[in-house]
């Protein structure tokens, strides 16, 4: 776990700022989320990390060393009592579903990226059940299907078919959300730990499985940006995975065809698995252009897809559009993993394929809604932090006027907002100079959420970059 995970709303505790930060140390490591053994971060990096001054950090750790807690040896680091001592096992990045989550009733959240069940989404929900033929049928069978159910295969291959890109059902495997895809597709293609490769900034969960694998990870430019440097890249490091998102990353942009063209030229056939992460392509404000794999024949270019951010974000439903042995073989892995996504979350959503283009259309007009509303709202509350307007999608890509996002954002959390630094959407934190902000909540809640975050952006330009930020 990384620390500020095991930290959680641990400035929301009562007393001075120290004492507040060694009694939630103290807890973490009782419950064990920080194990013994385990070496905390040097007293500078947490400080800057945690956007406090490095005092702070040293009164909680000779706290933690007065109890017995901890160990610090000069030359050597701090580290957790009770066993023998280990490399920490915390990552510069935290986990976006627990920095979103801290506190859940105080919070207003504009860092996940997902949108509540659509209006036909319940109406399906509703109507689901035994009387109906099609889940009859489906009841009626032992319910193991670890390549995905036959008809929503079917369904997924037909609507690639029609954006663009001839499918088969024998090509498509279903996944408990995009996330297990990636997972499935990393451990595929990097068994004995060969580098991969991923734009910066990218997905954060490309960079969370990943980094579970230990595997090396380096950078390119946004393939939104040109791209044309990354074939001599995937040349240079011969990676085993190469992860694009040109369709709606965190910049907000859309690869246009030519490029796709030229792009999927370039890397098909290779060594490399490269895989096109078409997740958010329903949320486009224009129709998409096809995934990569369109413009290219060879088994290399492999395309991810999910329901989840078009229909509803509790939908835990991917899928990976591949070569039949590709899918094949990693169907046999996901088998051993949980041997099948739940076959009634895939009637449901063979059902909203079929009303897909509908349910687009009415996402698409609310979110021009809301992205114009945000727009005025950021000019005027935020008017020294600058962007570019999104293709689609439901975030924006701040770029902060001065400082670091994340200390910034751990300001932010303390005047009850979240929002996502830009740092854990890059391999190596070379993002950091930015924020990313979800448009797509209530105008009501959102424009809460900005109040929140000018203050917290107030007091954090009062304080300057290297002080610490009392509340």
């Amino acid at each position: 776990m990384h620390i500020q995970d095991a930290l959680g709303d641990w400035s929301a505790r009562p007393g001075p700022l120290y004492a507040r930060l060694s009694a939630a140390l103290a807890a973490a490591i009782d419950r064990g989320d920080i194990p013994p053994g385990t070496a905390l971060p040097p007293e500078r990096s947490l400080a800057t990390r945690l956007a406090i001054g490095r005092s702070t950090v040293m009164h909680a750790y000779a706290r933690l060393r007065e109890a017995g807690i901890l160990e610090t040896r000069q030359g050597s680091g701090s580290w957790v009592t009770g066993a023998r001592r280990t490399g920490t096992a915390e990552s510069p990045r935290e986990s976006l579903a627990v920095a979103a989550l801290r506190n859940p009733a105080a919070l207003v959240d504009l860092a996940t990226a997902a949108l509540p069940a659509h209006r036909r989404l319940r109406e399906a929900v509703a109507a689901l059940g035994v009387a109906d033929a099609g889940t009859a049928a489906v009841l009626d069978t032992p319910g193991y299907h670890p390549a995905g159910l036959p008809a929503l295969r079917a369904a997924l291959a037909e609507r690639l078919t029609a954006q663009g890109l001839p499918t088969d059902a024998g090509q498509v495997l279903v996944t408990t959300g995009d996330q297990q895809a990636l997972s499935l597709l990393a451990a595929h293609a990097l068994p004995d730990g060969e580098p991969a490769v991923v734009e910066t900034p990218t997905s954060p969960g490309i960079l969370d499985v990943l980094h579970g694998l230990s595997v090396p990870v380096r950078g390119a430019p946004p393939v939104t940006g040109g791209g044309d440097d990354l074939p001599a890249l995937v040349d240079r490091i011969r990676p085993g995975l190469v992860y694009l998102v040109p369709t709606l990353g965190p910049l907000g942009r859309i690869l246009g065809p030519t490029d796709r063209k030229r792009l999927a030229t370039a890397l098909a056939g290779r060594d490399a698995l490269v895989v096109d992460d078409v997740s958010q392509a329903g949320l486009a404000f224009e129709q998409a252009p096809p995934p990569l794999a369109a413009y290219a024949e060879p088994g290399n270019l492999v395309t991810v897809g999910s329901l989840s951010k078009l229909h509803w974000g509790g939908l835990r439903l991917g899928w990976v559009r591949g070569s039949a042995s590709l899918v094949a073989a990693l169907a046999r892995a996901k088998a051993r993993a949980d041997l099948g996504t739940p076959v009634l979350d895939q009637v449901l959503a063979t059902r909203l394929l079929g009303i897909e283009d509908e349910v687009r259309a009415e996402r698409i007009a609310e979110l021009r809604d809301r992205l114009a509303h945000a727009t005025g709202v950021l000019t005027e509350s935020l008017p020294e932090f600058r962007w570019t307007p999104p293709e689609g999608g439901l975030s924006l890509w701040l770029a902060l006027p001065a400082g670091t996002a994340t200390p910034f954002c751990e300001v932010a959390a303390r005047f009850g907002v979240a929002v996502v630094p830009g740092g854990v959407l890059s391999s190596r934190g070379l993002t950091d100079d930015h924020v990313r902000v979800v448009y797509a909540r209530p105008p009501e809640v959102f424009d809460e959420g900005v109040r929140r975050l000018a203050a917290a952006w107030a007091r954090y330009r009062h304080a300057g970059d290297d002080q610490p930020v009392l509340l």
